[in-house]
């Protein structure tokens, strides 16, 4: 662990310097008797957070017949689950200052992960779905969080060469440049907001089970979705800002949830409509 590193993602994270939406939405998160009407207040003078939303509901994604042109009207539509996990991740992500193509390629990665996971939720018994999306949505704020510190410090060809590196590659790259890997960025940073570890823990492991047996793992469920689609997006939309591969581990846990074979390539099939609409929407 680098000390330098974790301390600077604290600096990062500190509640006074981040903006208050985030706090909130965090509060709401973890209140269970939340209501949409406190949803709503929070997130009603946040521009980039309404824009995103309402932009997200007229989306081919949804298929609603008419034209949504309120925050009232989307939150309606999408529902309160999907309002918050996109106003959270919306609110965070907009605080590093990632070059504008290269975060939309991670929002449509990160939407893909999220939208994949919450298919799979019913298959793997997931009560909350809304927990697998946002979890799917902030999988990988890690590498937001190493565009946004110290990016200055590193050489030509050394930050700008990780989106192109995928699985363990990528993981190495990583260390050599800031002594740990972007789940780890992603862990810290998010205990410092004070995130549950039902969401932290499916980010932390979404690429590597670290050698842990999956049924001792807290929450393994949510880990299971995040982890089984990020491998299989890959499979899905090779072309993708996907920093995950397929692997053998993938196949293995697919079966043992009870997928078969022709499974997967049935949700491979339909899932690429939703790949599709989602390179659409974020012009990609």
């Amino acid at each position: 662990m680098n000390s330098t590193t974790k301390s600077k993602i604290t600096e990062l994270s500190s509640l006074p310097t981040i903006p208050v939406v985030i706090s909130k939405l965090i509060g709401i998160l973890k209140n269970e008797n939340a209501s949409m009407g406190e949803l709503v207040e929070t997130i009603r003078h946040d521009q980039s957070i309404i824009s995103r939303i309402v932009s997200i509901a007229n989306s081919p994604f949804f298929g609603y017949p008419g034209r949504i042109n309120s925050i009232e009207q989307a939150v309606l539509m999408l529902g309160f689950n999907l309002v918050r996990s996109i106003s959270l991740s919306v609110s965070i992500f907009t605080m590093f200052p990632i070059p504008y193509i290269t975060l939309k390629k991670m929002w449509a990665h990160s939407f893909k992960v999220a939208s994949l996971s919450g298919l799979l939720c019913s298959k793997i018994s997931i009560n909350n779905s809304g927990v697998c999306f946002l979890a799917g949505l902030l999988h990988d704020i890690g590498r937001g969080i190493f565009l946004a510190i110290n990016k200055s410090e590193h050489p030509p060809g050394g930050i700008e060469t990780l989106p192109k590196l995928k699985a363990h590659e990528l993981f190495e790259a990583e260390k050599l440049l800031f002594q740990c890997n972007h789940t780890d960025a992603a862990r810290w940073f998010l205990e410092e907001l004070f995130f549950p570890q039902e969401i932290i823990l499916p980010v932390y492991y979404h690429h590597d089970l670290g050698g842990a047996s999956l049924s001792e793992l807290p929450h393994k469920n949510v880990i299971l979705a995040i982890y089984l689609s990020e491998g299989l997006i890959q499979e899905i939309d090779p072309d993708d800002l996907n920093d995950g591969q397929f692997s053998e581990v993938h196949s293995m846990l697919f079966k043992e949830a009870g997928f078969t074979t022709k499974d997967i390539e049935e949700i491979k099939k339909n899932f690429l409509l939703t790949v599709i609409s989602a390179n659409n929407f974020f012009e990609l």
